[in-house]
């Protein structure tokens, strides 16, 4: 049978109930019957004592004067008998009851308890007796009913039987109620754990107790979020890591792509030098093309050694203080004379203070500012534009790149900066120029952002 809480409150109960029964049964029985007759014979005694003793004090009259109120209130007989042997106060039994009680006064009993009977009509067996003595000789007897005794005995074993079978259901109630309250608390948080046990946190507690429930309750609302959240965590790295090993495989595909062509350039021009296949007047130009492929290829060394470099947090810029709008009208002037051979235009607007001096690396800043172009002259369509724009504003230098052509898919757009991404608008490359840039601004305290145009793209770098 299922140990629920409720059984085990009502077995706890009956067991305490019995034990108390039990208990309560043996001290009536064996304790409170001798104790209680005890009592009652020292109250005798005591009677009998301060009534003599008033008697002694101040005589008869003293004596009558209390008798019938200190009776009635103590619930004793009380007989007295001047030394002359008159009745004074009480009265006997007619007949043999009468004998039966002379019969008491005799001196062998001054001082001690002792059982008397009697048989008159209406009168109790059987008395707990006393017999004091005055000194003038007077004897003053005192009697407590065994009947009156056993009378309340008997009241207290049924007062105890009652209270033993009260207090019983009143338990039992008690386990009712305190496990119906304790047990639904407890069945949710069960059913709570339950699902926590099958990854489910969709449950929560919503008590409002103030007890160790609630604060378990409480607790448990805490974990199951701390797991949630954990959960999601290694669920959103584990998406991450297969996204990023799916990037890697493709970025190796790619790079050996990229490499693969100007190794084939070389190796071609260079099987036809060894083969004398040029004249002397074109050896130059394929020396030159010879040159501009192994530069590819070096470039594209350096771009992962920069990267593995970035990624592993051993990277270091070497900052000073240099003219950043110098720099930029650098690579503009670069890039108007590239413009003359591909079908685009650039153009460059600042409003920077020429002569204001930035503190940063500026290798690093350059070839974030390069990639960003490059990446653009990739995706500008034929006759378009690209603008370069070098801005102050707030304490801030922002470097804006924009260029008329394609838009970033909304797919990649929170993807384009991340290692070995290439999005669905690829137009060659290995993909690194944009994550370099990233770790390169990140360096220098500041932020890299893209969005799209109207008529193409906008790339934003801000520095501080």
């Amino acid at each position: 049978m299922k140990k629920t809480l409720f059984r085990q409150l009502i077995a706890y109960m009956l067991i305490f109930g019995i034990a108390l029964g039990v208990l309560s049964y043996l001290v009536i029985e064996f304790y409170f019957d001798d104790y209680y007759y005890a009592r009652q014979e020292r109250s005798l005694i005591n009677s009998a004592d301060y009534l003599i003793r008033t008697y002694d004090l101040g005589g008869l009259a003293a004596l009558l004067d209390i008798l019938d109120e200190y009776s009635a209130e103590k619930g004793l007989s009380v007989h007295f008998l001047d030394a002359g042997t008159q009745t004074v106060y009480g009265s006997f039994l007619q007949g043999a009851g009468r004998q039966n009680i002379s019969a008491l006064f005799n001196a062998s009993n001054i001082g001690k308890i002792f059982i008397s009977s009697t048989t008159g009509q209406g009168s109790p067996n059987n008395w707990i007796s006393y017999l004091a003595a005055a000194d003038d000789g007077g004897l003053l007897l005192t009697r407590i009913s065994y009947s009156s005794m056993d009378a309340v005995v008997s009241i207290v074993r049924t007062f105890f039987l009652l209270f033993g079978i009260s207090l019983a259901v009143l338990f039992i109630l008690f386990a009712f109620f305190f496990s119906r309250s304790m047990s639904r608390p407890l069945k949710e948080l069960n059913s709570i754990a339950a699902q926590m046990g099958h990854l489910d946190f969709s449950l929560k507690y919503t008590g409002n107790r103030e007890d160790e429930i609630g604060e378990l309750g409480t607790t448990l609302n805490m974990l199951t979020a701390k797991l949630e959240n954990t959960i999601n965590q290694l669920k959103s790295e584990l998406t991450k890591e297969k996204s990023l090993e799916k990037m890697r495989t493709q970025f190796t595909a790619q790079v050996s792509h990229e490499l693969q062509t100007p190794l084939s350039v070389i190796k071609g021009y260079s099987e036809a030098l060894i083969d004398n296949l040029y004249s002397k007047g074109e050896t130059a130009a394929v020396y030159e093309i010879l040159l501009n492929e192994a530069q590819k290829i070096s470039d594209m060394v350096d771009d992962l050694l920069d990267l593995s470099q970035m990624e592993s947090g051993v990277f270091i810029a070497r900052k000073e203080s240099f003219s950043i709008y110098s720099l930029m009208k650098k690579i503009f002037d670069r890039y108007s004379l590239l413009s003359r051979e591909e079908n685009f235009t650039i153009e460059f607007k600042s409003d920077y203070p020429e002569g204001k001096m930035f503190f940063g690396d500026p290798l690093r800043i350059e070839q974030a500012v390069r990639n960003i172009l490059s990446n653009a002259i990739k995706h500008t369509k034929s006759g378009g534009r690209i603008m370069m724009e070098l801005v102050l504003k707030d304490g801030t230098t922002s470097i804006t790149v924009s260029n008329q052509g394609e838009k970033i898919a909304d797919d990649d757009m929170n993807h384009i900066f991340d290692s070995y991404y290439q999005g669905k608008n690829h137009r060659g490359g290995t993909g690194l120029g944009l994550s370099i840039t990233r770790h390169i601004i990140n360096l220098h305290g500041g932020t890299v952002s893209a969005s799209n145009t109207n008529d193409g793209v906008e790339l934003e770098i801000s520095l501080p």
